[in-house]
């Protein structure tokens, strides 16, 4: 995303906090070679049969023991959509957690990459943690394979060695599923300050927060490993952490998070989510028109949109591009591009959309003060 309009920041913190087994597993995506050699193909089916049994084994054993490093015991927790997390334990005290990096990532072909630009969090001062993040700037590989059946890793090209299967005891009180979490709204509020979550399928989330120095918002994707909520943003507005990282205590319509500096009380609430078709949003041209006498077009492809502002048919007083998403029932439109005939402010433009069908759409736009701003309210422009 354009980070010149936003500030992302790794969450130093001291961390010391309890972790636990997940069941969570991991199904990474498959790539084929199409060459249309033999040769190819055969070595093509043999990538693919291997990448095939490797997601295998993470789904049997998604917590897997790394071995010793750094002066501590070295976790990896494969998620069910793409989420790894790599835990860095202390020898003596498996509650005690030194470092955690996280990353959202295809390894189909065996290979996993992690650098201190992923979402992260650690302990800062220990020797363990200190170790951990001095290689993490160089970058840290976990390169798999499969041999009689075991799976094997080699960290940073060295010798390749056993998995082992990780286990801890999951603790009934704090949740461990992330399913769990779907379909559901966590609020907490105090003074002026309030925040909110949304949780959606496939592992996506919303966060919508407000202080008296700023309006944040967040959308990523999450999961639960070692019952810790991980969520890692993608888009943003503000100062977010690179990596949120919680154990939520479990009461009565309600959840304790609980991170290494303090606990919030989240109530927690039913949400009915209809999921907006994407293949909607890019089967028509939109247009729009709105109270700055502009008239609107708004046109979408696999995964970029392209948004006009004209007078009459060909002065375009606004242009703006960019990569576009939906999370859950939330659109986002990040920009890379921003023309206009005055000075503008281009926010992340995101929203609700309160409806789509095929031939109209309402996205209820969160800015409604700059100049320029994305109309709410859209209808399928007439093609010739």
């Amino acid at each position: 995303m354009n980070k010149k309009n936003f500030l992302l920041t790794s969450a130093f913190l001291a961390l010391t906090f309890a972790a636990c087994g997940s069941d969570s597993s991991s199904s990474a995506n498959q790539e084929v070679d199409s060459s249309s050699s033999a040769e190819a193909l055969s070595s093509s089916s043999i990538a693919e049969d291997e990448s095939n049994a490797i997601s295998k084994k993470m789904q049997e054993m998604p917590n897997m023991d790394l071995g010793s490093r750094y002066g501590a015991k070295l976790w990896l927790t494969a998620g069910t959509y793409g989420m790894y997390s790599l835990w860095v334990i202390d020898e003596s005290d498996a509650e005690a957690v030194y470092g955690t990096v996280v990353k959202n990532a295809d390894i189909s072909s065996g290979l996993l990459e992690l650098s201190d630009s992923d979402g992260l969090v650690f302990a800062n001062g220990y020797a363990p943690a200190d170790s951990f993040l001095a290689e993490l700037k160089t970058g840290i590989s976990l390169n798999f394979s499969i041999q009689d059946s075991s799976l094997l890793v080699s960290i940073n090209g060295e010798d390749e060695f056993e998995v082992g299967k990780a286990t801890r005891k999951l603790s009934s009180d704090y949740l461990s599923r992330a399913d769990s979490l779907v379909g559901k709204e966590l609020s907490w509020s105090t003074g002026s300050e309030s925040s909110l979550y949304r949780f959606y399928k496939n592992g996506e989330y919303v966060r919508i927060a407000e202080s008296e120095d700023e309006d944040l918002f967040e959308a990523g994707y999450y999961d639960i490993h070692r019952q810790h909520l991980l969520m890692t943003p993608s888009y943003f507005v503000g100062k977010v952490s690179t990596l949120g990282c919680y154990l939520l205590k479990i009461g009565d319509d309600e959840y304790d998070f609980e991170s290494s500096s303090e606990t919030k009380t989240y109530s927690v609430s039913k949400i009915d989510v209809s999921y907006p078709d994407s293949s909607k949003l890019i089967a028509n041209v939109w247009e729009s028109e709105s109270n700055d006498t502009l008239n609107w077009t708004l046109e979408f492809d696999s995964d970029s949109y392209t948004l006009l502002g004209k007078k009459g048919l060909s002065a375009n007083k606004a242009r703006r591009l960019g990569k576009w998403d939906l999370f859950g029932d939330y659109l986002v439109l990040d920009i890379d591009t921003c023309q206009a005939d005055q000075s503008v402010t281009c926010e992340l433009e995101r929203g609700e959309v309160e409806s789509l069908t095929d031939s109209t759409f309402k996205f209820l736009n969160m800015d409604t003060e700059s100049v320029y701003a994305a109309p709410q309210e859209w209808v399928a422009a007439k093609m010739e």
